[in-house]
């Protein structure tokens, strides 16, 4: 099978991985497994995410891997400047 997975946008500390960046596609029916896995919160960097998706028809197909690499930064805190 084809298997499509654009790498996500960056997203900020705290961020909870879910549909937004765990998103492939395949040109035919299955199911996908994400390492890590959605609910994950990760630390600031630059981490590999990983998919397998196993087909339906595996008689017909095998599965496929795919990785791409999401960026995590630190959240910008603005503080009101205060002058006397």
């Amino acid at each position: 099978p084809s298997l499509t997975w654009a790498p996500p946008a960056a997203i900020t500390a705290g961020t909870v991985l879910g549909p937004s960046q765990l998103n492939a596609t395949a040109s035919v029916a299955g199911t996908f497994s994400y390492t890590p896995a959605a609910g994950t919160v990760l630390a600031v960097g630059t981490h590999p995410l990983s998919v397998t998706f196993t087909p339906t028809a595996s008689t017909n197909y095998t599965s496929a891997t795919q990785t791409v690499t999401l960026v995590v930064s630190l959240n910008q805190i603005y503080l009101p400047m205060i002058t006397r």
